[in-house]
């Protein structure tokens, strides 16, 4: 399954990216992303494409598109990411297939109109982050002791009186 990652979107959900952020912060953001999303998607990552605004392309970028490791990595050049990756949701053949990753509310809109699947950031981490086979288990429920054991049962009749000899209230 495909997947169309906003990523500047996805850095600032996480907490990797901070808003004020210098171009080596943006740099160093972006490659600890793309290693991430290889490690996650594994043999799958030829399907994944990152979108990035080109503001923050690393200097000398050839191009507007580049691979690291499987996944291709566009920046967006003349426009804004928003408007590169709402072009690839529309140019997409099979848009069902598709997985939209972003918070954005005009991205996911977009992917929303042509039947994608889409997902925030959050739930993508969470999806690619919890262990593989297991589901995310309720938490356990308390054990609640079946009986009061005997020296229970005195301290809190000692503790609330109204004990006799026979150990009745």
């Amino acid at each position: 399954m495909p997947y169309l990652i906003d990523g500047y979107n996805l850095l600032f959900a996480t907490g990797r990216l901070l808003p004020r952020a210098g171009r080596g912060a943006l740099e160093a953001s972006r490659k600890w992303l793309l290693v991430e999303v290889v490690r996650w998607h594994g043999a799958g990552a030829s399907e994944v494409t990152v979108v990035f605004d080109a503001a923050g392309a690393p200097p000398g970028t050839p191009a507007a598109r580049e691979r690291h490791g499987d996944v291709n990595v566009l920046f967006a050049r003349g426009q804004t990411a928003d408007d590169l990756i709402e072009e690839l949701i529309r140019d997409e053949p099979a848009p069902r297939s598709l997985t939209v990753v972003s918070d954005d509310h005009r991205i996911r809109e977009a992917g929303r109109r042509r039947g994608c699947v889409v997902l925030g950031c959050l739930d993508y981490c969470e999806r690619w982050t919890r262990p593989r086979g297991r589901a995310a288990s309720p938490p356990a429920e308390p054990t609640k002791p079946e009986a009061m054991t005997e020296q229970e049962r005195r301290r809190w009749l000692e503790a609330f009186g109204g004990a006799d000899e026979a150990g009745e209230p």
